[in-house]
């Protein structure tokens, strides 16, 4: 084992790659989503009726924390090529005559376009959208009250809105985006750099061994010597996903009501899972290039397919295939469970299962090795 660990170490690059850059990688997302609430999404506004009343509900929704009027459009066609060109990420439509049929005790229509691709922004948009419509409709029923009754200002606003609501983003957990997403985003990092951690390191004994490729270091490798092999990157493994879920557990201090033994299990299943689907891409492809673009292809689009963000009763076929072979999808299952619903050994047991049998292909490829 030594001598596995002294080529581990005498390998900058296989360090960087199993270790140093996912740690980087981790920190940068979390520094991204740090903000935890989004802020200031840029909107446009198609203001038809150009009134006074237009122009303050053009005011409401930049008011809120959430959006900000970029512009005031003068037609649709405009707001809708910058919302294709990615200028805004939505717009709303004021119609004509909205001032006149407000006062005349109409219900004229404002509606609201915005990009349903990017999931987080879409939600963040309409969530916005329906808070502010709340507000702009409590002042237009005052000034229908006001216009077709006698009665005081005052009077007219406590019968629109009879109980006033609150919200404040930036102290609402249930608004934070931060833990939802780097919880998921973070094993999806750990299982990428385990999968493509095997492959250089079998590449990096393949050369230091003077081997001509992949395939026949490994079938040189005698059944002591593959598991001490195994057995380094397990640890690597294992001490890569220790540090990034202290970082989310210990340090963020993420809500985390798992049992510490059931935990690590499921980690130390998920960590043979992939140690397994590298050894055996690296061990089929049998060049470095091709098993690199492989796992590559394979793990780039993880957390896609987690489930997480997306849910999967909704996928199609092909992403819920994917969602299936994908390691780090049972994981995140079993993580959510256990961190926040506090599931114990024998609840998440089946995800373990279906971790383990990930292993298979190691194990085959083992088996034909002498002893």
């Amino acid at each position: 084992m030594k001598a596995f660990w002294r080529s581990y170490c005498s390998n900058p690059w296989l360090i960087a790659v199993t270790f140093g850059l996912p740690l980087v990688l981790s920190l940068i997302i979390w520094w991204v989503f740090s903000a935890s609430v989004v802020r200031e999404l840029p909107i446009d506004v198609v203001d038809l009726d150009q009134s006074s009343l237009s122009r303050m509900i053009t005011r409401d929704y930049d008011a809120t924390p959430t959006l900000a009027v970029r512009s005031v459009q003068p037609n649709t066609l405009i707001a809708n090529q910058a919302l294709k060109n990615g200028e805004n990420y939505g717009y709303i439509v004021i119609p004509r005559d909205f001032e006149r049929d407000v006062l005349l005790g109409k219900s004229p229509q404002v509606s609201g376009f915005y990009n349903g691709q990017f999931i987080l922004i879409a939600k963040q948009i309409s969530s916005a959208l329906m808070q502010t419509d709340m507000t702009i409709q409590a002042k237009l029923a005052a000034v229908k009250t006001l216009s077709t009754k006698k009665s005081t200002w005052t009077h007219a606003i406590n019968s629109a809105v009879p109980i006033k609501v609150q919200v404040t983003p930036l102290f609402n957990l249930g608004s934070s985006y931060n833990q939802f997403l780097v919880s998921a985003i973070l094993p999806a990092i750990w299982q990428m750099a385990i999968i493509v951690g095997m492959i250089w390191a079998m590449k990096n004994e393949m050369m230091l061994s003077n081997k001509k490729n992949i395939r026949e270091w490994f079938d040189s490798q005698t059944l002591s010597s593959i598991a001490q092999f195994i057995a380094v990157y397990f640890i690597i493994g294992m001490s890569l996903g220790a540090v990034l879920f202290y970082f989310l557990y210990g340090i963020l201090q993420f809500p985390f009501d798992a049992q510490i033994g059931t935990f690590l299990m499921t980690m130390s299943a998920m960590t043979f899972a992939c140690i397994s689907l590298g050894t055996a891409i690296g061990y089929g492809t049998n060049d470095i290039v091709k098993a690199m673009s492989i796992s590559g292809a394979y793990t780039a689009p993880s957390f896609a397919f987690l489930g997480v963000t997306f849910p999967v009763t909704d996928m199609n076929s092909l992403a819920t295939f994917w969602h299936s072979i994908l390691p780090a999808s049972h994981f995140v299952r079993s993580q959510i469970e256990q961190a926040n619903y506090g599931y114990v050994f024998n609840q998440t047991l089946s995800h373990v299962g279906i971790l383990l049998l990930f292993t298979l292909p190691l194990v085959l490829l083992i088996s034909r090795l002498r002893k």
